[in-house]
């Protein structure tokens, strides 16, 4: 009441803001109504007193007109103030629902870098499997050379030893040498030339060979490369994760982070999609590898073949040899007698 008091000797409208802030901006406003509500009735009540006392009633009706114009303008202050702070606090979510909406697209690109990240690891472990299954096939590859390797050398052993049995035989069907010699060195120089055949087509397999050796380490290389590029975009996700994190309520700082985690974004989007078309590129060259290796298991199956038809032909010489050796053995037989020596002579002179 005392503060109502100072506040109308003021010349001001008593009201429960104007008195609670005499009060020094303490107590509640539903205490403070009812006891001011009292005040103004004895308040009224003692003017009204005064007025029967001996004052004018031309001047009270004044008063009570100023008086009610004052509570008139407070009330339409007051009203103006509420819509100003509607005003404002409307201003105030439609920002705060701003910054929801920009956190939830925040919350959404990380999660799609995230999701990107995760196929970018899956597409290196299959890329990590394909090269594995690579290595295991140029394994066998290389064991397969070997042992063409050591199917020619015992070629060439057998050449070897055909050679000398030629010779043997040679030297024991003098008589014979002619006729035999010109088909002997005609089937020779058919085995040389398969034998040269077979050392070419082993030198391209070696050659090839090399140049797949060579295409396994550059892709050894370029997977290296992609390692690190993944590791470092990683890290490159890492930070802008934590610089999400540090997001603060401040319109003007949240502003500016949201701007450096959309550059970050983009920057980390374009590294992505290079790291994507460098995959991409890494499974064509591995699939025209495929490609060459079927090329050589071909390659390898028809020198297979060449080699087992080079032995059935070695296999029908040994034979022709061994049916040489028989007439030989009957000429020599048969040459125990004149008689048959001379019957036998012109039959075997063409």
């Amino acid at each position: 009441m005392k503060a109502a008091q100072i506040v109308a000797a003021d010349g001001r409208n008593p009201t429960v803001d104007s008195v609670r802030e005499a009060l020094g901006s303490t107590g509640s406003k539903s205490t403070i109504a009812p006891l001011l509500k009292r005040w103004k009735e004895e308040f009224q009540g003692a003017g009204a007193v005064k007025t029967e006392a001996g004052l004018p009633a031309e001047l009270m009706e004044a008063m009570r007109g100023v008086y009610e114009k004052q509570q008139r303008d407070v009330a339409q202050q007051l009203e103006t103030g509420m819509q100003q702070n509607r005003a404002e606090l409307d201003a105030a979510l439609d920002k705060l629902k701003k910054t929801e909406m920009e956190r939830l697209k925040l919350t959404e690109a990380r999660a799609a870098l995230t999701q990107e990240l995760r196929a970018t690891q899956h597409a290196l472990a299959q890329l990590k499997e394909e090269h594995h299954f690579r290595a295991v096939t140029l394994a066998t590859l290389h064991s397969d050379n070997a042992g063409l390797t050591q199917r020619l050398a015992d070629r060439g052993e057998d050449i070897a030893a055909l050679n000398r049995q030629l010779a043997q035989v040679r030297s024991q069907f003098d008589h014979y040498q002619e006729a035999a010699a010109t088909q002997r060195s005609e089937e020779r120089a058919q085995a040389q030339q398969r034998e040269s055949r077979l050392e070419q087509e082993n030198a391209q397999l070696q050659q090839r060979l090399q140049g797949q050796q060579a295409t396994l380490v550059q892709q050894d290389m370029r997977l290296a490369q992609l390692q690190a590029e993944h590791a470092r975009l990683a890290d490159e996700a890492a930070a802008d994760r934590a610089a999400l994190a540090t997001v603060r309520p401040e319109r003007d700082q949240f502003e500016f982070q949201y701007l450096q985690a959309a550059a970050s974004a983009d920057a980390l989007l374009a590294k992505l999609d290079t790291a994507l078309l460098a995959l991409n590129d890494a499974k064509v060259a591995l699939a025209a590898q495929d490609r060459q290796l079927d090329m050589l298991a071909e390659n390898g199956q028809l020198s297979q073949q060449k080699m087992e038809a080079w032995a059935q032909e070695r296999d029908g010489l040994l034979r022709d040899n061994a049916g040489m050796a028989a007439r030989l053995a009957l000429h020599d037989s048969a040459a125990s007698t004149p008689a048959t020596i001379s019957s036998r002579t012109p039959s075997r002179q063409p």
